[in-house]
Parts: C-alpha cells; structure tokens; sequence
C-alpha cells in the first residue's frame, strides 16, 4: 500500500501541481501571443506592401504581388515524433528568374550533399564562388549574373534565402512576431530578384559579361560558355516557325520563354506531363501575363501545392478562374 501515491505526491505536492498549471497557463498564453504577434506583424507589412492576410486556422498567410513579383508568408509546421515545430515560410515568385539553384553557405551543406564538386558551377568570381553555390546551365547563369547581381544574391543567400527551380524561398524557426523582420527579409529577397532580371535578351546579357565584367574570371567564364552553349537560348528546332506538336514538343519547351516554349507547355500538360520543366514555364507565363486562361486551366490539372500559391496572386478579369484551379489543386489527394 506504501507503494501507491496519489496524484498531489506524484507532482510533489501541492507545490508540484501549482507550478505544473502554472506552467502550463504561461505556455498556452505565449502560445497564444505568439499567433496573434504573428498575424499582427503580418497585417502590418500587408497594409506597407499592398498584400493580403489570410487566416486557416492557427495559421496565417500573407499574399499578393508587389510589381509583378508575387510574395508568399506563410506559418507552417513540422512534427517530429511528439513534437510540433512552427515555421515562417517566404517564398518570391518573380519573372524571368534563371533556372537553377543559388544557395549560401547557412544551407550550403544541406545542399551539396551526395553531389559531385563537378557539378557546382564556377561563375568566374571567386569570393561569390566562395560563399554561393550555384547549380544550373552555365551560360543561363552567367547571363544573369552580373556584379550587382551577384552582390545583390550574396547578400540575400547571407540573410537565409536560396532560389530553387525559379524561385526564391528563406525559412524562419518560430513564428515570426516582428513586422520590421518580415519587411527586411522580404527587401533582401526582392532585390535578389529584381537584380537578376535582364534588361534585354540573355545572348547579349552573356556578350556583355565576356567582353566588360570588372573580373577577368567571370569574362573567361562568360567566353567558354559562349563556344560551349552557342544555340542554348533557342533549344534544338531549327525552323522557329515551325508549329509545335506533341511529336516535336519536348525541343520547343527547351527554348527559353519564347510563344513556342509557352505552347509546348501546355499540349504537354494536356498530356498529364507534369515535369518541373513544364510548370515552371506556365508559372512564368502567369507572372507574364501570357494566354492567362489556358495556363490557369493547364495548372488546375497538373499544378502542385506551389502552383496554388502562385495562383493566389492572380487578380482582375482572371481572379475567379485561378480560384477555381486553386481548389482543383487542393482537392487533389
């Protein structure tokens, strides 16, 4: 009978239980706080940008597009074995962003592990070599990368951000209770972006780097992805008038953002061809406004939980229809 204890010995007493209920009121009120801070903040960049908050529950989103890069907060959260972590996820979806990876050195080991060395690109700088990893196409990459370009990616890879396919993503620990934080992680990725996009064509962009990159590695870089990628920018199809076909489709994709690319993407997704590469041309056809209501209906049908999230940007004349494809995606197992 010693051996029995009632529920006050087994806490310790009196003392014990009151701590524990202590405990636990102080740990559901900051639980409480933190989602109220966390949707406070929100609001409050919201109504600086222009953007919208939306409520689900404990979480809360923040969308819109500022120019026409579209931006995306939201309160995520991870279980592991009994533990619920809680996250703030930024993801920027800008156009004209090149294709490929940019990672600093915060997520730098995550990233390269079980990849070969040769399969890091060198841009030719070598303090931005040092500090960003960068996978993709040479040539699309160099094109892109200029020095405030590279400047500018350095400085938003240093803050948390890595651009992924096309686009840019930084992961907060924690709800994010602070508008001023909200705004400045968002300033450094924006500029990534915005500093990214080229002004004219990418074969011009990449001449440009050869010939007056203040680095001379960066201008041989440049000069060997020339001779190396000559007819990069417009894919394997000869005759650019010629009509794309489910037969010649896959070539035509391969072009980099021309009227072709954007059709070979959608008779794919007619298709159910739902690969990366697909998608990632309709996305930038949204954020371009180009045939907005077939690739609205191409990404109902074949878009992922990413493509929903770029579609909450869509507004105007082609709001209710994104919408639709929104909840089509959604209620996909």
């Amino acid at each position: 009978m010693g051996e029995n204890k009632t529920v006050v010995e087994a806490f310790g007493g009196a003392r014990g239980i009151a701590l524990l209920i202590g405990g636990l009121v102080i740990g559901t009120g900051l639980y409480y706080w933190q989602m109220t801070a966390s949707g406070d903040a929100m609001a409050e960049v919201a109504a600086e940008l222009g953007l919208q908050v939306y409520e689900e529950g404990q979480r809360r989103q923040l969308r819109g597009r500022i120019e026409d890069i579209g931006v995306a907060v939201d309160t995520t959260t991870e279980r592991s074995a009994d533990t619920v972590r809680w996250f703030t996820d930024f993801k920027i979806y800008a156009p004209d962003q090149p294709y490929g990876r940019m990672i600093g050195a915060r997520l730098r080991q995550k990233a390269i592990a079980g990849m070969k060395g040769s399969e890091w690109l060198s841009t030719g700088d070598a303090a931005f070599d040092e500090a960003v990893f960068v996978e993709g196409e040479l040539a699309t990459m160099l094109a892109h990368l200029d020095a405030k370009a590279r400047a500018a990616v350095l400085a938003a890879t240093e803050a948390g951000w890595a651009l992924e396919g096309v686009t840019w993503t930084a992961r907060e620990s924690g709800r994010v209770t602070s508008a001023r934080k909200i705004s400045s992680l968002l300033d450094v990725g924006l500029a990534a972006a915005r500093a990214l996009r080229l002004p004219g064509d990418p074969e011009t962009a990449l001449q440009e780097r050869a010939e007056s990159d203040p680095l001379p590695g960066v201008r041989a870089a440049a000069a060997a992805a020339q001779e190396d990628s000559e007819r990069a920018w417009t894919g394997a199809v000869a005759d650019p008038s010629e009509p794309v076909t489910a037969e010649n489709a896959l070539d035509a994709l391969a072009e980099m953002n021309t009227p072709r690319s954007l059709e070979a993407a959608l008779i794919l997704s007619t298709a159910g061809d739902d690969r990366q590469q697909v998608r990632t041309r309709l996305i930038s056809a949204i954020y371009a406004n180009e045939r907005t209501e077939e690739v609205i209906d191409a990404l109902a049908s074949i878009g992922g939980q990413l493509e929903a999230v770029v579609l909450t940007s869509v507004v105007g004349e082609h709001e209710a229809s994104a919408k639709e494809a929104i909840a089509a995606i959604k209620a996909r197992p």
